[in-house]
């Protein structure tokens, strides 16, 4: 067990205890890697203390100073720090952060052990949890291969009543982990972060007022998660939902919230009563996505919002069956600084390039704009048809240029680039309508080979710019591997 080989190694350092040169012997790693992690821990002034206090820099630190640099090990690692002094060798046994991790890689070609090994890492658990004093603010597991969940309640029950403040669970779809009830008696839980869990709220939960963070992925939501549990966090302020299963209306009404991350498939979001909400990232899993809501009504809702990404295929949905477009959103996002299009299809068709200028042309005051392109292939003969899509359309609405939306653009970056004609009339539209451009970022797609990539770069080196600080970068993919 981890206490059996902390002591074990305890033992062999107090064999070296006497050596004039006691910073020889190193319980992992070199003695350069040693004082790393001090100076990581601790900064310049930190080390420059540890230094004034004599020889024996590392026996005589004080005590808030070695939990410092243990809480950034696991818990295993922390364990073997005690090896370096006697001083040292209870100390892990009072750090409030414990992390224990186990992934199923690292076996290699001998996964039939990883059902063995995690099991074991679960007895650890419960060895190092009997043996450690003090209050538990954060725990950490992540384990891979486990076929059983049995040992977890027992675990969650004992940090339910030492003063839990942070809880990170991942688990492994072989492992689908429902939570005990008894993580609802943590009253000081500020941070829930749960992967591969079954999350089944009992009645009796009043939920928890302290909570300001909640990230669930691959989670099976309750029927009421919304309704019910979400109305009794109000504190909350970061929400995050992966490719969790359970209802298919998400009506998200939390006060406090300020950012909301998604990424899944059809379900339909509703946000009533974020006032606060600046950041909002919606993705889809799937390439077929229903109507999550209408774009006039979700960006109505959000008064604050100043960062977006979202996938274009939800931009398409939102824009289904919204009328006049044409002249951008019928209340402008003034405070949207930050827009992130992802998957964009520059060979898409007219209506669906609406779309995209749609929301570009109702975002007067951007700083930064990325846009992701789809990294499958463009087909040319979309392509050719697509120049007199996204291009004469943004010339059309933005007119001579005087009124454009990009007049505070200071970062605009293009990713995945194929070097198709569309893209460099993209280009040059931003080039020729943001007086206030400094960076722009071209990310080329991998299979562009060197010789595409400079033709691109040369042409797009000849076209007028209205900024004239402007820096143009572009990152290459030549030395890695082509996508399969």
């Amino acid at each position: 067990s981890i206490v059996n080989i902390a002591a074990r190694k305890h033992e062999e350092s107090e064999r070296v205890s006497s050596s004039p040169h006691p910073w020889r012997f190193q319980p992992f790693g070199s003695c350069r890697e040693t004082l790393s992690l001090l100076k990581k821990a601790l900064g310049t002034e930190g080390m420059k203390r540890v230094c004034e206090l004599g020889a024996d820099r590392i026996t005589n630190l004080p005590v808030d100073v070695i939990h410092r640099i243990l809480v950034l090990l696991t818990t295993k690692d922390a364990a073997k720090m005690a090896t370096l002094s006697t001083k040292w060798r209870g100390h892990w046994r009072t750090i409030p952060q414990l992390q224990f991790a186990f992934y199923e890689n690292v076996l290699k070609k001998d996964r039939s052990r990883s059902n063995e090994i995690a099991t074991k890492l679960i007895s650890n658990i419960h060895k190092v949890l009997l043996v450690h004093d003090g209050p538990i603010a954060k725990f950490q597991l992540s384990v891979d291969g486990l076929m059983s969940c049995d040992g977890i309640d027992q675990i969650i029950y004992y940090l339910s009543n030492r003063g839990l403040q942070e809880l990170a669970l991942d688990f492994s779809a072989s492992c689908i982990y429902k939570l005990h009830s008894s993580l609802f008696n943590s009253l000081y839980l500020n941070s829930l972060s749960l992967s591969f869990c079954e999350f089944r709220q009992p009645p009796w939960v009043v939920g928890f007022s302290k909570l300001t963070c909640l990230s669930l992925a691959q989670v099976t939501l309750s029927s009421d998660f919304f309704e019910s549990f979400l109305l009794k966090c109000p504190m909350v302020q970061n929400l995050s939902l992966t490719s969790c299963e359970g209802p298919s209306n998400h009506e998200i009404v939390v006060p406090c919230l300020k950012k909301f991350f998604f990424f899944g498939g059809s379900q339909k979001l509703h946000f009533k009563c974020t006032p606060l909400l600046e950041v909002v990232s919606i993705l889809s899993v799937h390439e077929k996505v229903d109507k999550p809501a209408d774009m006039v009504a979700l960006f109505a809702t959000l008064p604050a919002l100043k960062r977006v990404a979202i996938d274009f295929k939800i931009l398409e949905c939102l824009a289904a069956g919204v009328d006049n477009l044409s002249t951008g959103l019928p209340t402008p996002l003034h405070q949207l600084k930050f827009l992130h299009i992802c998957y964009l299809d520059l060979g898409c068709s007219l209506k669906k390039a609406r779309d995209f200028v749609c929301l570009i042309m109702s975002s007067p005051n951007l700083l930064e704009l990325t846009i992701e392109l789809d990294r499958k292939q463009l087909n040319q003969r979309a392509n050719k048809a697509a120049t007199s899509s996204i291009g004469t359309l943004l010339k059309a609405e933005s007119g001579d240029g005087s009124g454009c939306c990009l007049q505070h653009l200071r970062v605009f970056r293009l990713e995945f680039c194929h070097g198709t004609q569309v893209e460099l009339e993209l280009v040059r539209f931003v080039l020729a309508t943001a007086p206030l451009l400094g960076k722009l970022y071209i990310t080329p797609h991998r299979k562009w080979g060197p010789n595409k990539a400079s033709k691109f770069m040369q042409e797009v080196m000849q076209y007028q710019r209205v900024s004239k600080e402007i820096k143009i970068r572009y990152k290459c993919f030549w030395d890695c591997d082509p996508p399969s």
